[in-house]
């Protein structure tokens, strides 16, 4: 009879082997470098790169209701990134509109078992998009350069010098194309206030407290935006003494500045 007990009681408490494990663990030597130092041009050069149009901190305001896939009795912590889907400039305007969205990735804690001392469960998470959209006005330190097109119709007049002539017309096409204006996401900032609906009951004997399955979060969203669009730029060898730069470019007439050698506002 011991040993029958004995053996029951090895079978009640064994434990399956984990298959986790290290694998193939591997210690890295150090690789031999040389380090250049960068070169470029010393000559004055004309070249195409991004200029800043404008800058600007926006305000978000967003409100949600989300509804959790169990009952939780707590929330562990939440992960929050700003992902902007559509960032668009219209044309020969200030107005921005923006779309995106705000991934959330939700750990709480279950209710699985409870007692008078104590309550057990799992860690569940949800990762959910919360989207958004608005239109701002912003202001340029540069403006936008935008392209032009037009067409012409060239009327010629008769042999006899009295009236346009229709056996023949003539046209004039021309399309200026300009490069896109896009935005580039600098950095992010949330604020929010959680408010949970606790109607659910899940851990009578151990606490009054319910636990809840759907909950309202109020976040206030800022974002960091620059508005670039790709310039052919005229860049000076005779520039680097110069610290007037914002001075200079923002003249109508470059010689009214006391920089010398200031790059002109149209380039």
């Amino acid at each position: 009879m011991n040993r029958d007990n004995i053996i029951s009681s090895s079978e009640c408490n064994y434990q399956p082997v984990c298959n986790s494990g290290v694998i193939d663990p591997v210690t890295l030597c150090q690789c031999d470098s040389d380090c250049n130092e960068p070169k470029g041009c010393k000559d004055s050069l004309v070249a195409k790169i991004p200029v800043v149009l404008s800058e600007c901190a926006i305000q978000i305001d967003v409100e949600c209701d989300i509804r959790l896939e169990e009952k939780a009795f707590d929330i562990k912590t939440i992960d929050k990134k700003v992902c902007l889907t559509q960032c668009h400039l219209v044309p020969h305007t200030n107005k921005l509109f923006i779309e995106g969205f705000v991934q959330k990735n939700i750990q709480y804690s279950t209710v699985e078992c409870v007692n008078e001392d104590s309550i057990s469960g799992n860690v569940q998470h949800t990762t959910l998009n919360v989207p958004f959209k608005c239109c701002t006005a912003i202001n340029f330190d540069k403006s936008p350069e935008f392209g032009k097109n037009f067409k012409t119709r060239l009327t010629a007049i008769d042999n006899n010098m009295c009236c346009p002539d229709t056996h023949e017309d003539s046209w004039i096409h021309y399309n200026k194309y300009h490069e896109p204006v896009y935005c580039e996401l600098q950095w992010e900032k949330i604020l929010e206030s959680d408010i949970y609906n606790r109607n659910r009951m899940c851990a009578e004997g151990f606490t009054d407290e319910c636990c809840f399955l759907r909950f309202t979060e109020k976040m206030v969203v800022y974002i960091g935006i620059k508005v670039l669009q790709n310039r052919q730029v005229y860049i000076s060898n005779k520039y680097d003494d110069c610290d007037k730069y914002d001075d200079c470019d923002k003249c109508d007439d470059c010689n009214k500045c006391k920089c010398d050698n200031c790059m002109p506002e149209k380039y």
